[in-house]
């Protein structure tokens, strides 16, 4: 079940000249799909609605302000920033969370006021950047798209403009998964439903679409994975180029961590690929040792300057708001021991990995139906158990001396899988304690894995394509999951945040309102023509798989060099001369 087949084409392809195509029109289709899915959710969600906008919007606006890097605790969020929220609905968890001392009001107290004539009233009063906790590399890279959509002269355009910008890194993160997967998985369709879930998976997209540093952390983190993975994955003749590409490695890991410090949680991945390249029979012990300093090198270099500020400011290596005030507090490791005691951690695990990363409604909490989230749960653990069906099939072929069809071009791949999710899934352990600490109960949001969820959905897809399901059958369980996805948006979209946002208003009332809190070109019009095109891309998805799998089963002739077939007819002449002269 994990022959490894480096250096040779996956299963699939052939080695035949669609290959390259096929990697084309499936890198293309699934960006595409991505794209017409975000401006979908981009017209349907307000400004500020997602979470923490309104802060991540103040970020980019202090930079522009000339502010330095700002500081949690002494920076506060900029007056006209506020003002401009004001001026829109927000979320009851911003209202509830500060935002209801400066005047801002919910979507149903907005929508009554307005009908009764009544503006909204900006009240100045302090509310603290607490997003301060990030580093600047993604406010700073977002802020041209802010001013060039209008900046606060136009807050409908520039934070759609920025929401924009973070949903063609988030459609770059989903076809970089792809191309990354289709070299290291021995069947090309199957990186192929792996990034078809992806591209569908609610919570990735939400989460990728509102303006955040997730988006850019994401597509680091991404582009790191696939680096680390190519390192291990092929022998490599001249020892320089590995070395520079460990320095590479630790580089753009830098780069992710510089624009989350979630993606600490790669270290451990980036550990395994320094051993994954000691492991290689080419490469000697000081040689691999070189290539572990290299890449610690490079991730030091880019990450030094951010360390040393959040050393002198925090007392600690990370800028989390948790951290830093538990710091404040005199807080150590004894009181995150005790308070690590306190958390049920298998439920949360099994709960983060089943139900949590899937869907959550933008920062008002808008929930799809009930059985979407409970066929995930299912589809979920149906996959991971598909493993241990393939493995028993795997040990029987080999009882009976067959060799079984390959899953992994890369057998490194399963066990780098397991890693990042593992780290992420630490991560998110380490904010929970620290949360739970600061505020007396955790805040972590399971959007905050969103760089581990294309790998954790490789394991749980080629799971579901373990199980013994013939020919097309195959596809049937990877379709489920897609369908469960796109089925638990649309419920969603539809049924809960829009009438939500707009006051439970009817249809075209609610379709007018909001149309108020967007810019023009994200109206009614826009939304029609990307959902016409999400599904033409699914469409398109799903028949180019359904001809290469048909392609595949055709028979091929085999081909013949035209000298060898001058040969042989030669030959053939010289026989029957030889048995008409002997007759």
């Amino acid at each position: 079940m994990l022959h490894a087949h480096l250096g040779e084409p996956p299963v699939g392809s052939g080695g035949d000249a669609s290959w390259a195509p096929f990697r084309r029109r499936i890198g293309a289709l699934l960006a595409t799909l991505v794209v017409a899915r975000g401006l979908m959710l981009m017209c349907a969600m307000p400004p500020f609605e997602g979470w923490d906008e309104y802060q991540h919007v103040a970020y980019v606006q202090h930079l522009r302000d000339g502010g330095k890097t700002p500081v949690i605790g002494e920076t506060r969020v900029p007056p006209a920033v506020l003002a401009q929220a004001v001026s829109f609905p927000q979320p009851g968890s911003a209202v509830r969370d500060g935002l209801s001392g400066v005047g801002a009001v919910g979507y149903q107290q907005f929508w009554a006021d307005r009908q009764d004539g009544t503006a909204p009233a900006f009240r100045d009063a302090k509310v603290m950047l607490y997003q301060s906790q990030h580093g600047p590399l993604s406010y700073r890279m977002l802020q041209p798209v802010y001013a060039a959509f209008g900046g606060l002269g136009s807050v409908r355009s520039s934070v759609a403009g920025m929401r924009l910008m973070n949903l063609l890194l988030t459609a770059g993160a989903v076809a970089a998964t792809f191309f990354c997967l289709s070299r290291h998985l021995a069947e090309r369709r199957a990186a192929a439903w792996v990034g078809l879930a992806l591209a569908t998976y609610p919570l990735f997209l939400i989460n990728g679409v509102r303006v955040a540093n997730d988006a850019l952390a994401v597509f680091l983190a991404t582009l790191t994975i696939w680096l680390g993975l190519s390192l291990s994955a092929k022998p490599w003749a001249t020892p320089g180029r590995l070395a520079w590409g460990c320095l590479a490695a630790g580089v753009l890991g830098g780069f992710a961590v510089l624009a989350k410090a979630t993606n600490y949680a790669l270290a451990p991945f980036l550990g395994f690929c320094v051993l994954a390249v000691a492991a290689r029979p080419e490469v000697s012990f000081r040689r691999a040792a070189g290539c572990g300093l290299a890449l610690a090198v490079g991730f030091l270099a880019v990450t030094q300057a951010e360390m040393r500020f959040n050393l002198a400011h925090y007392g600690s290596i990370s800028s989390m708001q948790e951290a830093a005030v538990n710091h404040s507090r005199g807080m150590g490791r004894a009181d995150l021991f005790r308070t690590a005691l306190a958390i049920p951690w298998a439920s949360w695990v099994a709960e983060l990995w089943t139900r949590l990363v899937f869907f959550a409604g933008g920062w008002s909490f808008q929930g799809t139906h009930p059985k979407a989230v409970l066929y995930h749960r299912d589809l979920v653990a149906f996959g991971l158990l598909g493993w241990l069906w393939g493995a028993a099939a795997w040990v029987a072929s080999r009882r009976r001396g067959e060799r079984p069809a390959p899953v992994f071009a890369n057998p490194r791949l399963p066990m780098a899988c397991v890693v990042i999710a593992g780290g992420y899934t630490a991560a998110l352990g380490y904010h929970m304690v620290q949360s739970k600490l600061a505020w007396g109960q955790w805040s972590t949001g399971a959007w905050y894995a969103s760089a581990a969820m294309p790998w954790f959905l490789t394991l749980v897809v080629l799971g579901l394509m373990r199980w013994p399901l013939a020919g097309r059958l195959r596809a049937l369980p990877p379709l489920a999951l897609v369908a469960t996805s796109v089925a638990a948006e649309a419920l969603a979209v539809h049924g809960r945040m829009i009438p939500y946002y707009t006051g439970f208003a009817s249809w075209s009332d609610g379709m007018n309102r909001l149309a108020t809190l967007q810019p023009a070109w994200l109206g009614l019009p826009t939304m029609l023509a990307a959902a016409g095109v999400e599904v033409v891309a699914l469409a398109a998805l799903i028949l180019v798989l359904r001809d290469d799998a048909r392609a595949e089963q055709m028979p091929k002739a085999e081909a013949v060099p035209i000298g060898t077939r001058a040969r042989r007819a030669g030959v053939q002449r010289v026989v029957e001369r030889e048995s008409r002269a002997a007759a």
